[in-house]
């Protein structure tokens, strides 16, 4: 679907070393914007993959746990802005801007662009073997147990 959307590249947050690929992909520059939905190992090779002085990392989710960050690494190893968006927070004091950003999406699902994604299946009984792959994080998207 990201190729739909004109994606050139397509990386892997499990990727051996994220942040080198994506330095090899532009040349050592680094990219202008990362959103940072992982959290914990991946953090730092969010903040390494960024273009220095004027990328943005957003940090919109931790699921992989926290990472700790210190005034050191922003100063003196990453040198990027560093953003966290709590869409709770963006609601209360933006509704117009969240208002504006859920409007066009709505656009791009009426319009086709994006759709519902399926989501992984199991079993009920196979619960357990679902519940071990998302700890795993073997498992891409949402999942759903049937019957």
């Amino acid at each position: 679907m990201v190729r739909r959307l004109g994606a050139e590249h397509i990386l892997s947050s499990r990727s051996a070393d994220l942040a080198a690929e994506v330095l090899r992909l532009t040349d050592g520059v680094g990219v202008d914007l990362t959103l940072e939905s992982v959290g914990g190992p991946t953090l730092d090779a969010s903040l390494a993959a960024t273009r220095r002085v004027t990328g943005r990392v957003v940090v919109f989710g931790l699921p992989a746990g926290e990472a700790a960050l210190s005034n050191w690494d922003l100063v003196y190893k990453h040198q990027v802005q560093l953003i966290g968006l709590n869409i709770g927070i963006l609601i209360q004091t933006t509704p117009q801007l969240y208002g504006e950003i859920m409007g066009e999406l709505f656009r791009l699902i009426a319009t086709g662009v994006l759709g519902p994604a399926e989501p992984t299946t199991y079993e009920l009984a196979d619960g357990p073997n679902a519940l071990t792959e998302l700890e795993s994080r073997a498992t891409v998207g949402k999942l759903a147990l049937r019957p």
